[in-house]
């Protein structure tokens, strides 16, 4: 292009007193964009299953990899994770809207694939198998383990997701056949599992369970879809905590609810116990809107999430003296990953802070 050309097209793009430099290239800006959405969906659909099934203990390493567990956990966690944040995102919405998503994923997973809301005998029941067992449904174990799903499987990972790809923010990740896909492998994945469970345990539940699941997935499905974007914002513009009482707020949270999900005492009533967990989760809840502030929170989310998982990276030795292999190593990967995350959020905090005029 001859050099009076050049000088044209960079004075017709002269703006607000600053030059910009025409984009001679935008296909290779388009397809750097495009690598950086797929390993942000690829992050995502590996973080979910590592986090509420390896961390947790429920699929130890060894399982999880040489059991060849992760072809059916990641479409099934990983799958889930990027149709609520999809899903969220083409509605408009807010973290209400992926918090009500990640109920609805407690349910299908749990009450449809699994059955594990109703067996009594589920390998991980324990007491609870009993305790809180009405209409057959082991109603204290459902209550805990949707909150556990909301939580560990679908939000917190897409909460770690924008801060660690925090360009892809508020953009979806994938195009509407890359989600259509991820849709069908997660239909076919709880199918199969669905079929699977109840062909090799005893336990089968009655139809009237898995119309009652169905009939909970969709209604919450439409609250998601009509919930407000803003339900559950921040009510302030500022954090008005340190970062580091989020990460004591987060562990508080994951500790009780652990506690009174799968310890409770049988002395107390199990209505009671199930009133304890969702005041748990609403005073969780109100902290962070109240306390989170809505811009400058990189650093306080980071620790929040720390914080959730702190209680299962402690654990996870634990795990390992049990014959669970690996586990130590699941909890120091972690460990180190979530310093890095808090490093990088602290960093975004810094460098917006250092923009503003």
């Amino acid at each position: 292009m001859p050099p009076i050309s050049l000088a044209l097209l960079h004075l017709a793009w002269y703006r607000r007193g600053r030059a910009h430099t025409l984009d001679i290239y935008p296909a290779d800006r388009h397809t750097s964009a495009v690598t950086e959405k797929g390993k942000a969906a690829w992050f995502l659909a590996l973080l979910s299953p590592l986090m509420a099934e390896v961390l947790s203990g429920s699929s130890p390493p060894l399982e999880f990899f040489a059991g060849l567990g992760f072809l059916f956990l990641i479409p099934m966690y990983g799958g889930g994770a990027l149709l609520v944040r999809e899903l969220s995102l083409r509605w408009g919405k807010g973290w209400a809207s992926v918090l009500l998503l990640g109920a609805a994923y407690g349910i299908v997973e749990e009450g449809i694939a699994v059955k594990s809301f109703f067996d009594p005998n589920w390998v991980d029941l324990g007491d609870l198998g009993a305790y809180g067992r009405f209409l057959e449904v082991n109603w204290v174990w459902t209550v805990w383990l949707t909150i556990f799903h909301t939580v560990v499987s679908i939000t917190v990972p897409i909460l770690i997701l924008e801060l660690w790809y925090p360009r892809t923010k508020r953009q979806p990740l994938l195009t509407q056949s890359q989600f259509t896909l991820v849709g069908l492998l997660y239909v076919a994945d709880i199918a199969i599992c669905a079929v699977m469970f109840v062909s090799l345990q005893e336990y089968v539940p009655p139809p009237v369970q898995y119309a009652a699941c169905f009939a909970a997935v969709y209604l919450l499905y439409v609250a998601a879809r009509r919930a407000p974007k803003d339900l559950v914002s921040a009510r302030h513009r500022s954090p008005s905590w340190s970062p580091w009482r989020f990460l004591t707020v987060g562990f508080a949270f994951m500790s009780l609810s652990m506690v009174y999900g799968m310890g409770a005492p049988e002395s107390l009533p199990p209505a009671v116990t199930i009133m304890v967990l969702l005041l748990i989760c609403g005073a969780t809840l109100l902290l962070l809107q109240h306390r989170m502030g809505a811009v400058g929170n990189s650093a306080h989310k980071a620790c929040f999430a720390a914080g959730l998982l702190l209680l299962l990276i402690i654990i996870a030795p634990f795990h390992e003296l049990a014959g669970m292999l690996g586990m130590s190593a699941v909890g120091v990967a972690f460990a180190v990953f979530l310093i890095l995350l808090t490093r990088k959020a602290r960093a975004a905090d810094l460098s917006a802070r250092a923009h503003v005029p």
